[in-house]
């Protein structure tokens, strides 16, 4: 039924209700419907602000001294203010060496793909983080074929090693072709496509390039000089409450460093703005966020898997009733617990990995026991139900 239901949806993202949505997927159904789903996504969260009396301006801003800020609308003269607090939630920017930029034609990256009117017959996806990782699942399964490459710290190097080689196997087993060892160290364009040199001289080539190098905080164009702020390593050093040296300035999000994930900017947000508010704010708890990859399978962590004493244990997708309903059952859930017996990380790779860690993050922030988390059992047959599983695993 929830397969039908799927189908049954298809034709309006831009997929056929039948036959194979790899060959005869749409582009341009594709990314209207992304479109709208973004554009009904920021009315939503415009009008929440709105209702809570938050004036928003489409301006940048940049410090005239540590306590006034220069704001330029994009309509309208330039003016200051002097508030109480300052919240810096600049973001990032990616990160492109000299010889591989993208020209939004043969070389792309993240902010070209919304404007992508075709699909390329293939494609080189360049970098193993969560962008390269995504988009190479991406473009493998709108039937572009893929070449992966990936440098010498491998895919997802931040993730568990078990995760990221599953994740990884499984796309190769879907016609991905993974390069992996060599950091690529240019671009050459040519009028029938690109080619991508790496470092030990190899060539590979595709239609296009796709380049998901890293990104880095987006704080220069801050005139952080005049609030008498300074870089260290690239980052603005923050306490636990999100405060710079400037106790009045604050900075949450993709600013302060990776993981560069929505829900970790948000857990940083709402701490920072209480503690702004003079309210009382419990200190950001970073260890209970969870890093997920929206791949099918997804993959996802939380916490920490090692250090003195941590036991792990494990339990295969398919100890579930719930995995053997669906297309694919290959995954696996891995829980860690301290020598106290307390849970203190998760990492999984399957159908809604990301949701299941849920009640393993509540967990770790609450210091439960792996045996008390043991004992609760999910509704069957579900996903949910793998989280428990592996605690009692560690029995």
């Amino acid at each position: 039924a929830d397969v039908t239901g799927l189908v049954a949806a298809a034709p309006g993202i831009g997929l056929p209700a039948g036959g194979s949505a790899a060959l005869t997927a749409v582009p341009e159904t594709l990314l209207l419907h992304l479109q709208q789903v973004k554009t009904r996504w920021n009315a939503q969260q415009q009008a929440q602000l709105e209702a809570l009396g938050i004036i928003i301006l489409q301006a940048t801003a940049v410090f005239a001294d540590p306590h006034t800020v220069t704001i330029t609308p994009e309509s309208g003269d330039p003016h200051t203010r002097k508030p109480d607090a300052i919240i810096v939630a600049s973001g990032s920017v990616p990160v492109f060496p000299p010889t591989m930029r993208p020209n939004g034609r043969q070389i792309i990256a993240p902010r070209f793909a919304s404007a992508l009117g075709r699909l390329p017959a293939s494609i080189a996806v360049i970098g193993g983080g969560a962008t390269g990782t995504e988009f190479a699942y991406l473009f493998n399964r709108l039937g572009v074929a893929v070449t992966w490459i990936v440098d010498q710290f491998g895919v997802l190097p931040q993730f568990d090693r078990q995760a990221a080689d599953l994740l990884a196997a499984l796309l190769v087993r879907r016609g991905v072709r993974l390069v992996q060892g060599q950091m690529a160290t240019r671009v050459d364009t040519a009028a029938d496509g690109v080619t991508i040199v790496l470092a030990d001289g190899a060539c590979h080539s595709a239609e296009m390039a796709f380049l998901a190098l890293g990104r880095r905080p987006d704080l220069e164009r801050l005139n952080l000089a005049a609030a008498g702020l300074a870089l260290v390593d690239g980052l603005l050093p923050v306490d636990a409450y999100g405060r710079s040296v400037k106790p009045h300035v604050y900075v949450v999000g993709d600013a302060t460093g990776g993981p560069m994930i929505a829900n970790r900017a948000m857990a940083q947000a709402r701490t920072a703005g209480l503690h702004a508010a003079d309210v009382p704010a419990p200190v950001c708890p970073l260890e209970t966020v969870i890093h997920a990859i929206y791949s099918d399978p997804q993959v996802a962590q939380v916490g920490t898997l090692t250090g003195p004493g941590v036991r792990v244990a494990s339990v295969p997708y398919a100890a579930g009733l719930k995995a053997h309903l669906a297309p694919e059952a290959e995954g696996f859930v891995k829980l860690a617990a301290d020598a106290a017996g307390r849970l203190v990380g998760g990492t999984a790779v399957g159908t809604h990995a990301a949701d299941l860690l849920a009640p393993v993050a509540v967990a770790i922030h609450t210091g439960m026991a792996a045996a008390d988390f043991a004992a609760l059992y999910a509704a069957h047959p579900t996903v949910s139900e793998l989280a428990f599983a592996a605690a009692r695993a560690l029995d």
